[in-house]
């Protein structure tokens, strides 16, 4: 199972876009879900008590009968899962990505590097097939391969400097 849909490198068979800072009202959006989860999780916000709410909460829209639309849901936890990177990450922040078909989605991304992250569509890829748990690791896998796709990103203008 393909546990990474992010982070992306341009030409890693995705949209190449752009990003730019967040807007006031992205700002307030993110800001929003932040909020949101922080409350549920009694300001305690790491991965472990973020991941416990993210079970529950999976596990009953995935239990109701009418299962109300996850975008909320899957927003508040993308946010999460973001700024748990963020925290582990040095250099990343989150970015408005434009991507070829003029869509517009919150990643995060690093001026040092093309390196483009995506946890809420992260998210919304394993809104209702995740396991119990996954949040969690989901967590230690993106930042894991996160550090290795910038320290790559890295050597490789490493090596571009050197052949100049």
């Amino acid at each position: 199972m393909d546990l990474l849909p992010s982070p992306h490198l341009p030409g890693d068979d995705e949209p190449s876009g752009c990003t730019a800072p967040l807007n006031a009202a992205e700002q307030v959006w993110a800001a929003q879900h932040r909020e949101l989860v922080s409350e549920l999780c009694d300001g305690d916000v790491d991965e472990w008590t973020v991941g416990h709410l993210f079970d529950r909460v999976h596990t009953t829209w995935l239990e109701s009968e009418e299962q109300p639309d996850p975008a909320p849901l899957v927003h508040a936890f993308g946010v999460a899962l973001g700024d748990l990177v963020l925290r582990e990450v040095r250099g990343l922040a989150w970015v408005s990505y434009r991507d070829d078909d003029t869509r517009v989605t919150l990643a995060l991304s690093s001026p040092d590097s093309p390196l483009v992250v995506f946890p809420i569509a992260s998210v919304e890829e394993h809104w209702g097939i995740a396991a119990d748990g996954w949040f969690t690791a989901h967590v230690h896998a993106v930042v894991h391969e996160t550090v290795r796709q910038l320290r790559r990103s890295t050597a490789d203008r490493s090596e571009q400097g050197v052949d100049d």
